[in-house]
């Protein structure tokens, strides 16, 4: 008997080739990115859709609303395989429509999963599913998280840009960055939406923190005291961790939260820790993700210089917000920001508040009086 999802849930795939089918009253469009690590496609190849119907592991089936995938056969860099419903008819919308249903089979036709695509309203595209690639082998995670502005908002949300229908285009080049600007400096307990200008809502974020060691001098000229500060998210459901990525674990189980690895002394330039956050994949009970600072040695903020935090978005490295860290207090820990859901939309608001804390598990019960 297949599994049935609900949304956030995730089922044990089993095998090396599935199909997954969509079912639905209305024509869609199927698609499929191929991410990596960091939620972005590599190139035009981990593109699937109408004009381009087939990558490595993964094609469209012709005359179906389904994409057959070879586990085995895709790239080791890609770690999910997002799946994409789009209705043909860009006029119109899901609600108008029973949930769309989504089922995975093995090879002999076994279905593996299902999954209904409850709550879409006005939306024109939806993330169905994603395959990720786990330790223990592949997984399937119900999403359904959709999109007003349709298919192209999405790819340009993952690194790509096209135009407004893939039946129209050639397949899309990634698109060419310049530095990133500064972001404006974000006032403690100031709230901002997770919007692009225009009003797309960001979907994969970046908390980058950068420090510097204090040069101490002497009678023999000066030295470095190297500051160990770790950047860590926690995340909350309500009042309760359910989760946490940091130097000790860097990654979430589903995968969502992503740590780049401990940086033990702040030499370098730009960000020294980075916290990548994919928002579409935090599970549907997560109502906040706590930033956290701690100074793993003890060393008071006094001795730490040129310390700040900035939120980034992920697809462009566009820097959203930046704030300097409050220096020259006896406190070895701060509680910085937050990420939290209002009416289905993911807000950032700044805390800023001092702590004592080597670890970010000793910061848990001080972060109480912000959820």
């Amino acid at each position: 008997m297949a599994a049935l999802l609900t949304q956030g849930q995730t089922g044990v795939v089993g095998a090396d080739d599935i199909t997954v089918s969509v079912h639905h009253s209305a024509r869609i469009d199927l698609a499929a990115l191929l991410l990596d690590i960091q939620g972005r496609v590599r190139a035009d190849a981990d593109l699937v859709f109408y004009n381009q119907p087939a990558a490595p592991g993964v094609r469209l089936i012709p005359g179906q609303a389904a994409l057959a995938i070879n586990l085995h056969a895709v790239s080791s860099d890609v770690v999910h395989i997002r799946i994409v419903i789009t209705l043909d008819d860009r006029t119109t919308r899901f609600d108008r429509y029973p949930p769309p249903h989504v089922t995975v089979t093995d090879s002999q036709a076994y279905p593996l999963c299902e999954y209904t695509i409850e709550g879409l309203t006005t939306e024109t595209t939806v993330i169905a599913l994603d395959a990720d690639r786990t330790v223990a082998g592949w997984q399937v995670r119900a999403v359904g998280h959709g999109y007003g502005n349709g298919f192209a908002a999405l790819l340009s949300a993952h690194g790509v840009t096209v135009g407004i229908s893939p039946q129209q285009q050639p397949p899309p080049s990634m698109p060419r960055t310049s530095a990133p600007p500064m972001g404006p400096v974000l006032a403690d307990g100031q709230d901002v939406a997770l919007v692009k200008h225009g009003g797309t809502e960001l979907t994969y974020v970046k908390m980058a923190l950068g420090w510097d060691p204090v040069r101490v001098h002497g009678r023999w000229g000066s030295r470095a005291i190297e500051i160990d500060l770790d950047v860590s998210a926690l995340v909350f459901a309500d009042r309760d961790l359910v989760d946490a990525s940091y130097h000790g674990q860097l990654s979430t189980r589903d995968g969502a939260i992503r740590h780049s690895g401990d940086n033990l002394t702040g030499e370098g330039d730009g960000d020294d820790e980075t916290i990548a956050v994919d928002l579409t994949r935090l599970p549907v009970y997560a109502t906040a993700v706590v930033f956290v600072i701690t100074s793993y040695a003890g060393h008071t903020f006094e001795r730490v210089r040129n310390a700040f935090w900035r939120l980034v978005d992920g697809t462009t490295n566009t820097e959203l917000t930046r704030v300097n860290l409050r220096s020259g207090g006896p406190h070895t820990g701060m509680i910085v920001a937050k990420l939290h859901r209002e009416h289905h939309t993911w807000k950032l608001q700044a805390l800023g508040q001092p702590i004592q804390a080597g670890h970010p598990l000793e910061a848990i019960n001080q972060i109480g009086p912000y959820l």
